[in-house]
């Protein structure tokens, strides 16, 4: 589209700079960090941008501003709106007019990236053409375009990913949802056919105060953006799972997993898995998968169905789906038969969950974790009674302090387990706790699964919790 067609899709109060109008622009974004050649940036003066942001996105190739106040230091064209919202969702609109087939979004407070891999998984086997975006950055049919900074991006973002500008090979798109982005109306006006949740547990009580407020956060998905008629997936074993499907099912599609009773459930019988899908059962060869991951895949499943992906089609590909990294990803044994996984496991919760899914017959799990800083506090407390209680040898060490003091958090950490061994190197941590392994043993590294940086103060350094448990696993064999 040229600058000069515009005005046509905006609603344009006034405009500066105009000289050139035939300066051609393919995209748009509110994040200069964001920013590409050809594209404009977007900017609510209500957000107190700085203007420094504004030089970024000019270097990174902006040709125009859109913006709520006039900019006087910059001679960029500039395009003035009232409401920056309404005038970027209808400019979205015309620049990516082709719907995705259907889009996909996945909430909870652990899982949510397990599921979507499974998806795209389950999707790209049976050769469905399938978008996702979260954590793990922004793939196409399974290969990596870009990397995410947030789980949830921008509403452009996710627009421009799931959306596009002419009807090639339709897509569906899968993508995480995450509280904040709830909260903050981040996904509003982007149409969800299908809605899932995985669950609810302790997490981003610094943000959203209480457990209350964080819940309706999460639940926001179901009942103020899925579309009317939509499916919405629930996990029974949530509390309060029936008070919410009788909610939904007055204008939506219901599908539950998770229980005995449940639409789809999956369990451990002897050494294969049995798959119960609306009544039928299925046995099939799936090793080396805990409850929570059987879980995440029935949500998957029920995902998949409900891009109408037939049952036998996905029964017949699940032996062939591989776990998504950072999440109990096998990265080493040694002689002793001891085994190392890194898990992305960051709330209490998830911590719990992986330590009992790496316990057998009474021996449980060393595990090596610490928690972020400037985040929740209450779930230090929680994550060092969960490692006390459910873990053989603990390791405290540092996660992303950022410019909290790491004293401070291993402290609140170490009040709830007073037997653990305090390594504020995380290197370090990660050789001890490998070299104390005995026969038979099992380790898990925990908090920053498939993360490749480490934040302290105002810097970001290289980590990669799987490169250094690989360095000192090769120098035990």
């Amino acid at each position: 589209m040229l600058l000069n067609d515009l005005p046509k899709y905006i609603e344009c109060k006034k405009k500066y700079n105009i000289k050139k109008t035939n300066i051609l622009f393919q995209s748009i974004y509110s994040n200069s960090k964001a920013v590409k050649n050809q594209s404009i940036y977007i900017i609510d003066a209500k957000k107190k941008i700085k203007q420094e942001y504004i030089r970024e996105s000019i270097t990174k190739g902006a040709v125009a501003l859109i913006t709520t106040k006039y900019y006087k230091n910059f001679l960029i064209p500039q395009y003035i709106v009232k409401n920056i919202n309404k005038n970027k969702k209808h400019l979205l609109c015309k620049l990516f007019p082709k719907h995705p087939l259907n889009s996909v979004a996945v909430t909870g407070t652990n899982g949510k990236t397990s599921v979507v891999w499974f998806i795209s998984q389950i999707c790209e086997l049976n050769n469905e053409f399938i978008k996702t975006y979260g954590t793990l950055g922004y793939y196409k049919n399974g290969k990596k375009i870009l990397n995410s900074s947030l789980t949830t991006p921008e509403l452009e973002i996710l627009y421009q990913s799931a959306f596009l500008k002419k009807k090639k090979n339709l897509y569906n798109f899968a993508f995480e949802v995450s509280s904040h982005s709830l909260a903050q109306n981040r996904i509003k006006n982007f149409p969800i056919d299908i809605a899932a949740i995985t669950n609810i547990s302790h997490d981003h009580l610094d943000y959203h105060k209480t457990f209350e407020n964080y819940k309706k956060s999460k639940l926001r998905l179901f009942t103020h953006e899925l579309k009317k008629n939509g499916i919405a997936i629930i996990n029974d074993n949530i509390k309060g799972a029936q008070t919410l499907k009788n909610k939904l099912i007055k204008k939506n599609q219901v599908i539950s997993y998770g229980k005995k009773n449940s639409d789809v459930n999956i369990i451990y019988i002897k050494n294969k898995i049995e798959i119960k899908i609306f009544s039928k059962k299925y046995l099939i060869s799936l090793l080396n998968y805990s409850p929570i991951e059987l879980e995440n895949i029935a949500c998957a499943i029920c995902c998949c169905l409900s891009l109408n992906i037939y049952i036998k089609d996905i029964i017949k590909v699940l032996p062939k789906i591989i776990k998504p990294k950072g999440r109990l990803e096998e990265v080493g044994k040694l002689k002793n038969n001891s085994i190392i996984y890194v898990d992305y496991a960051h709330t209490p919760d998830a911590l719990k969950n992986a330590l009992i899914s790496k316990t057998f017959l009474k021996s449980k799990p060393n595990v090596v974790f610490g928690c972020g800083g400037e985040r929740d506090e209450g779930k230090r407390l929680l994550m060092g009674s969960i490692a006390n209680r459910y873990a053989s040898k603990v390791y405290i060490t540092d996660d992303n302090p950022r410019n909290e003091d790491p004293k401070k958090i291993r402290k609140a950490i170490l009040s709830k387990c007073k037997r653990a061994i305090e390594i504020p190197d995380r290197k370090k941590a990660i050789e001890e706790s490998i070299n104390d392994l005995q026969k038979n043993e099992i380790l898990i590294i925990a908090g920053k699964g498939h993360e490749k940086n480490q934040v302290r103060k105002n810097q970001i350094r290289f980590f990669d919790d799987v490169q250094v448990a690989k360095y000192f696993i090769m120098k035990k064999i």
